[in-house]
């Protein structure tokens, strides 16, 4: 992480030194041009009233967030989830009396609606790994079972993978591979993405599922979603937070990033492993989905 922090102060300063020290040379673009230019694929069209220097600042935070950092971090710290502690509240929920059968399975009830389900990694990534557990085959099992609730209610449901591969040709870049996650969510208007993952963190005690969200048209999908998790499963409840992960950050549909609980923590990680467990975890978030599509 220190390596990443000064990696990106160099970058911001030899940025900032760029357009604050004028450049000598005869036939250069304009600094306006030159931003808008690398930012034209990224950046949406607005007008905010304020100055053009603020404009430019925030097209160049912006380039430098959503093509370079962004997936820098997706990589390297997206599995130090910011303030998760040993200390971070919780609330424990006990576990239900017996398994749910969901609020919405029923057949029809979620008829019309197009749902992303997004197993995170996969292939020559394999997430984070411990406990003899991987992260990417707890998401794909989780992600298949949550599949057939939804097919069951009705939806239409794109996966972004059914198989232990990535999305993006072989060879692609991380930005690529998130990105090609990102495609087929918009070029199927969806209502919905969920990509799920599973955490890890360098203090095996801590256990628990989160929900993240970026944007606030998906803080109602994100609640509705970790708290049916939590009262499936009865884990621990990290709660919901914004994040800035690429595949939520991207979507411009109500998009969550679950993770279900740390394969850092050995009773966890066989609760992930478990069946019965994937599937209180798929009924969970597929009822968090039910709830927050049928109540618009």
């Amino acid at each position: 992480m220190t390596k990443i922090k000064f990696i990106t102060f160099i970058m911001l300063s030899l940025m900032v030194f760029a357009i604050v020290i004028p450049v000598q040379v005869s036939h250069a673009a304009p600094a306006n041009s030159v931003l808008n230019a690398l930012t034209a694929s990224t950046m949406s069209s607005t007008d905010d009233g304020g100055s053009s220097g603020s404009n430019i600042f925030e097209k160049l935070f912006g380039f430098l967030f959503d093509k370079i950092l962004g997936p820098i971090l997706n990589i390297f710290d997206s599995k130090s989830t910011p303030g998760v502690t040993a200390d971070t509240p919780v609330k424990v929920t006990p576990l239900p009396a017996a398994p749910s059968t969901g609020t919405g399975q029923t057949s029809g009830s979620l008829r019309g609606k197009v749902i992303v389900v997004d197993p995170g990694h996969g292939g020559s990534n394999p997430g984070a790994v411990a406990n003899n557990t991987r992260e990417s085959d707890n998401n794909l099992a989780v992600g298949l079972k949550l599949r057939d609730q939804l097919v069951q209610a009705g939806a239409k449901v794109i996966m972004t993978r059914e198989t232990d591969r990535t999305v993006a040709a072989a060879g692609s870049s991380l930005g690529q591979e998130l990105q090609a996650r990102v495609n087929l969510a918009e070029a199927n208007n969806a209502d919905i993405f969920v990509s799920i993952h599973s955490n890890s963190n360098p203090d095996s005690k801590i256990t628990g599922a989160m929900t993240f969200y970026h944007s606030n048209n998906s803080s109602n999908l994100a609640s509705n979603v970790q708290t049916a998790i939590i009262e499936e499963t009865g884990a621990v409840n990290k709660g919901t937070s914004t994040a800035t992960f690429y595949v939520i950050r991207n979507t411009s549909m109500p998009s969550i990033l679950v993770e279900m609980g740390f394969i850092s923590n050995a009773q966890e990680a066989a609760r992930l492993n478990s069946d019965a467990y994937r599937n209180r975890l798929a009924t969970g978030i597929f009822n968090g989905i039910a709830k927050s599509l049928n109540s618009r």
